[in-house]
């Protein structure tokens, strides 16, 4: 029959397992398929059973054939009628067909047709490489007593013993400067922070808020930044009283790479409370067909309280304790799971001798 037919017929010759998809299954690997046919119609029924199956013999070589539909339907005192056109098998193909020397006799000895469901060869295989390929029909006859080939469908099998490729790394969406430390800024003064992306791939839109304390600060603007393009709107809102600004934008074209996605400015409010968290959340990354990626963030805050660098314990003295901290985290960088921005006193993205020499730098002082 044609391969590709579009509609689905009841009748099939089919591969079983459908689909191997196993990488343990290395070289020299041997393992069984199976050719079946199912739904074999009682009326005509079936004389006769023909298929000729290829594979990549780069990665499958075939070892044996098993027949099985006719030696199990034909009587031990019968098997003298069977009548064995093709029964072969190469490292690259398997070519099979049966059917009777007497169909007459066949039929009225009533071992013939054949109809319902049926096991008609076990085929040995193994394995001579890693790759995929298909399991395929180029040719399949299920003939009935008239010599007529019933309409079926031949359905391809499938192997894969290639590893599966690894999972897409994270996209990390952040807050720069991860603190913002500057007793200077006092009420009514302004400041912008960057929500910044490393390994953005495929980048299709964005979504994100970004909370605060409103007694702390108020936000004035949120504009997209350098890394969406020139000829794209974004949707942005600023709500002072909730506390958060959102930003959306959808793509065109998608985007990979790092870059700054928004530009916050903020303004420093009277009040006794003095710190904030800078807090991401909301978080959507989608491709270009709306389906989501996978993304991490990273929180930044705000203080214009009177510190000391290298203060990472906030307990207005820099000592050992401070030197733990920043031990703990030595050698990270933005992203890592020991990342510590505290830690970051040379404003790099990472934790190294630098930071330490600024501790060091401090060590002893009391506010």
């Amino acid at each position: 029959m044609p391969v590709g037919k579009v509609e689905a017929l009841a009748l099939k010759i089919y591969v079983d397992p459908p689909q191997i998809i196993n990488e343990t299954m290395i070289t020299n690997t041997i393992f069984n398929i199976s050719v079946k046919v199912d739904n074999i119609p009682a009326d005509p029924g079936a004389v006769g059973i023909q298929f000729f199956l290829t594979w990549n013999s780069s990665v499958l070589n075939a070892v044996s054939m098993e027949e099985v539909v006719f030696h199990q339907t034909v009587p031990e005192d019968k098997l003298d009628n069977l009548n064995r056109l093709a029964h072969k098998v190469t490292v690259a193909n398997a070519s099979y067909a049966y059917t009777y020397y007497d169909i007459l006799l066949a039929i009225s000895d009533g071992y013939a047709p054949l109809s319902g469901n049926f096991t008609v060869a076990i085929i040995k295989m193994k394995v001579v490489g890693a790759g995929k390929c298909a399991i395929h029909f180029t040719d399949s006859i299920i003939g009935d007593p008239n010599a007529n080939d019933i309409p079926h469908d031949a359905v391809d099998g499938f192997f894969n013993n290639l590893a599966p490729p690894p999972p897409p790394k994270a996209a990390l969406l952040y807050v720069d400067p991860a603190n913002v430390i500057n007793a200077s800024l006092t009420p009514g003064n302004n400041f912008t922070i960057n929500i910044n992306i490393i390994n953005a791939s495929g980048l299709g839109g964005l979504e994100f808020k970004l909370g605060f304390n409103v007694s702390v600060l108020n936000a004035n603007s949120v504009a997209k930044g350098g890394f969406i393009p020139g000829s794209v709107t974004p949707t942005t809102q600023i709500d002072n009283t909730g506390g958060f600004v959102k930003f959306n934008v959808s793509l065109s074209t998608p985007l990979d790479g790092d870059g700054t996605v928004a530009v916050v400015e903020f303004q420093v409010e009277a009040g006794n409370v003095r710190n904030s968290t800078l807090h991401l959340y909301d978080v959507t990354l989608v491709d270009g067909s709306g389906q989501p990626l996978l993304v991490n963030t990273i929180d930044g805050s705000f203080t214009n309280s009177r510190t000391i660098a290298g203060d990472l314990n906030q307990d207005d003295t820099v000592d050992i304790k401070d030197a733990i901290v920043a031990g703990n985290s030595y050698g990270s960088s933005l992203g890592d799971p020991r990342w510590n921005p505290d830690a970051d006193l040379y404003p790099d993205g990472k934790i190294n001798i630098l930071d330490v020499i600024v501790l060091a730098s401090h060590f002893g002082q009391s506010i």
